[in-house]
């Protein structure tokens, strides 16, 4: 109690000297019009944010995060069953504010995929609330993340060793260093990283609507066999500098079983750099293969998928609605069967099942 008293006490004070130092009308919108000489607007946020970390971690009774007291076996515990859910009550603003800094919210998490690091957590936060008012278990297959809506089910790959497991985003998270993603003691456990604390992992949400058991099975005996890499997944996304710097290059996948999906209209090569506009699409069925927010990732994804579908149709969009979400479609395609085969190869080739998008 002491412990905790004595950071409240330092929180009040640290927002109390953060007051007196702010002017009480409104700052500019223009940062650049401000005197250079005028620093008291910094130290003011400063000591707001330092006063938020303070009392957040005055909410728990265990300073320093860590697992249970002895270890338990979870490589056989059950992942996460993907079902359809309405979006939570809570945790699901479309922008939130941690510690200063705004996150956004995403508006669907159909074809998201992103690489980086994935860090866990444990005792400190075992039994509190997460952002959508669930009790955290940390023996379930859960994660938090900072902009999937809540819930959001997602296949994590650990590009080290190709364990996999299926857990349910419930939670926000996390907000420390460059991580991607924050999973429960139990999914870290399973795909065995909990020791080293951090690993490079590969996030696919998952579309509840289309998956079902047997589905999984396929894509995970495919992605087994054929060796799944974190260059095959083509997800670029979000990496931190030094995982950039040791991920493997790019290579094309085995040439896939010749199938004949006729589009609508010859199609020539898009540029390798070019970037289409969602209103200028064409009539037609498509294949959305994954929405990422960085052009280069996208980029990297349509040449990938050029080189091992022999394909020329495969292009980048920009969304209308969000000028920083980019989707790698394939298209137009003439038939619903013919796009169900191309998803098939999708997945064949270890980049998920996709979506279907109806004209």
């Amino acid at each position: 109690m002491q412990y905790r008293f004595r950071l409240i006490l330092s929180a009040i004070l640290l927002l109390a000297v953060g007051a007196c130092s702010t002017n009480s009308q409104q700052p500019s919108g223009d940062a650049s019009k401000q005197s250079s000489g005028n620093t008291s607007g910094s130290v003011s946020q400063s000591a707001v944010v330092a006063a938020a970390k303070a009392i957040t971690e005055a909410r728990y009774a265990i300073k320093q995060d860590l697992g249970p007291k002895q270890h338990l076996d979870m490589s056989k515990a059950p992942d996460a069953i993907p079902k359809v859910e309405p979006r939570s009550r809570g945790g699901n603003k479309s922008q939130y504010e941690v510690w200063g800094k705004t996150y956004s919210v995403m508006a669907s998490s159909v074809g998201y995929q992103e690489r980086g690091l994935a860090s866990w957590y444990g005792q400190k936060f075992h039994g509190h609330l997460t952002s959508n008012g669930e009790t955290y278990d940390m023996y379930t297959m859960s994660a938090a993340h900072k902009s999937l809506p809540l819930p959001t089910y997602a296949r994590i790959t650990n590009l080290a060793n190709n364990k996999m497991v299926i857990v349910r985003v419930n939670d926000r998270g996390p907000f420390h260093g460059d991580r991607v993603i924050d999973l429960s003691y139990a999914a870290a456990s399973k795909l065995d990283y909990r020791k080293t604390g951090v690993a490079e992992v590969l996030v696919e949400a998952i579309d509840a609507s289309r998956w079902s058991p047997a589905l999984e099975q396929s894509i995970r005996k495919q992605r087994n066999s054929n060796q799944f890499s974190a260059s095959q997944s083509g997800a670029n996304v979000a990496i931190s500098p030094a995982a950039k710097a040791s991920a493997p290059a790019v290579k094309s996948a085995a040439k896939p079983a010749a199938v004949i999906v006729k589009p609508v209209v010859q199609v020539q090569a898009s540029s390798p750099n070019e970037i289409r506009q969602q209103y200028k699409r064409a009539s037609g069925y498509y294949v959305q293969v994954a929405a990422v927010s960085k052009i280069g990732g996208a980029l990297l994804l349509r040449n990938t998928l050029v080189q091992e579908l022999r394909r020329a149709n495969v292009f980048v969009e920009q969304a209308n609605d969000r000028p920083d979400l980019f989707r790698i479609l394939i298209g137009p395609i003439t038939d619903a069967g013919s796009a169900t085969i191309l998803m098939q190869q999708l997945a064949a080739l270890g980049h998920g099942q996709g979506l279907m998008i109806k004209p």
